[in-house]
């Protein structure tokens, strides 16, 4: 497992660095990415080089919307394994306590929050209620967490936190996949692991967190009790994970019986309401002499492996399209030079490529982009050139496609 520090850059470093992390750890021998074994101070390669497993069997998905604070289930006993039919919980409106705000060890918060915090402050609670007031019976749902933030009470400038999620579970053959809505905690997700593998006899069940829709962390009843950071952000309340627990089972049997199951509640469509703080692009202007796509710095004539190619393009602003599917940068080789024919063989979603754009002059709307590609070890040898790709927004209305390619060279 790769871990990312939560905190991954010092002031004005950019995002090379940790992008440099991650190929570094994609490229690593298989040795160096097993298991560590603590005992014999070696990686154990044994467990990537076991054969795999084939799935084979049904392939099936069920969905459902739930609204969680309308819940009310059995709450699961973590001892026995079962669900204690003889009483009843229900989940909460949406708040976040006084330990959210505390943040994490290796992310803390700011002023005087901490973690563990199981009491209000008549001050942090009038900054509260100016924002959206709790109703005596959330604070009371919510306890033992003091709510900090009424998150299901504010309407500005839409819902701050979502009362109806996404809950989904797929199969695929012996594998069954529970795809939720949130970031459960270990023991919280073993849980849910173990009653979806019980349900469904599965052999291998995988959760799929952060699916469709974001309700922040699920922990277990016990550790909601502590209050720490991840306790403080289960938005539904002290039986959040009992709910989701109830929930999969419900669709499991479903799933595995063929039954069918009523869609549940749409959730709000806030998608013609979205603000944005971030400035519109007003226009793009090429220099004096240029059209938008020429290329003003281009390679040198020959490279080996190892080696940068740089070039430098007059650029429009990338957020005039957002290229979906599509890319503003490609590495082309020369296939046939009596047909001009090029073919893509990286393009700015690889690993050996950067795409860097700059803007010139805000006054003026000039800007330009620059490639680099590192050319990897084992590229054949060939002619090479550089291609960008871009749309640039007139000052008197629309956007526009362009596109220029640098002069050749060569691969060595």
């Amino acid at each position: 497992m790769l871990c990312i520090p939560r905190v991954l850059r010092e002031p004005g470093e950019d995002l090379t660095g940790p992008v440099g992390v991650i190929h570094q750890f994609v490229e690593m021998p298989v040795q160096e990415v097993s298991p560590y074994d603590p005992v014999t101070e070696t990686f154990n390669a044994r467990v990537l080089r076991e054969p795999g497993e084939d799935l084979t069997g049904p392939v099936g998905v069920i969905h459902q919307f739930v609204e969680m604070p309308v819940q009310e289930v059995s709450p699961y006993d973590p001892v026995t394994e079962t669900f204690n039919a003889s009483t009843k919980v229900t989940g909460c409106y949406p708040a976040m306590g006084y330990s959210f705000a505390a943040g994490t060890t290796d992310g803390p918060g700011a002023f005087d929050f901490t973690q563990g915090t199981t009491s209000s402050n008549p001050l942090w609670n009038a900054v509260r209620d100016f924002i959206a007031e709790p109703t005596p019976e959330d604070v009371q749902c919510h306890k033992p967490k003091p709510i900090l933030l009424a998150t299901g009470r504010a309407k500005f400038p839409y819902e701050w936190q979502p009362k109806i999620v996404s809950c989904t579970v797929a199969k695929i053959g012996g594998l069954v996949l529970a795809a939720v809505p949130g970031e459960f905690t270990t023991m919280s997700g073993r849980r849910l692991r173990n009653v979806v593998a019980k349900s469904s006899g599965a052999k291998r069940v995988v959760l799929a967190g952060l699916s469709n829709i974001y309700s922040d962390y699920i922990a277990t009843p016990e550790e909601y009790q502590a209050q720490r950071y991840e306790a403080a952000s289960t938005i539904f309340g002290p039986h959040t994970l009992d709910i989701y627990l109830n929930k999969y089972v419900e669709l499991t049997n479903a799933l595995i019986q063929g039954s069918k199951l009523e869609p549940g509640p749409q959730p709000p469509d806030f998608s013609e309401q979205l603000i944005t703080l971030v400035p519109p692009v007003l226009w793009d202007s090429a220099p004096w002499g240029h059209e938008f796509g020429d290329c003003v710095k281009h390679p040198q004539k020959h490279y080996s492996y190892g080696d940068v190619v740089t070039a430098t393009f007059v650029s429009g602003h990338p957020r005039n399209s957002v290229r979906h599917g599509r890319w503003f940068a490609a590495v082309e080789r020369l296939e046939s030079e009596q047909d001009d024919a090029w073919t893509v063989v990286a393009t700015d979603a690889d690993w050996e490529t950067k795409y860097i754009w700059l803007r010139n002059s805000k006054i003026l709307g000039t800007s330009h982009a620059v490639i680099e590609w590192e050319v990897p070890d084992g590229t054949p040898p060939g002619t090479y050139r550089l291609h960008h790709y871009g749309n640039y927004k007139y000052i008197l209305g629309g956007i526009y496609p362009y596109h220029g390619f640098t002069d050749s060279f060569e691969v060595t």
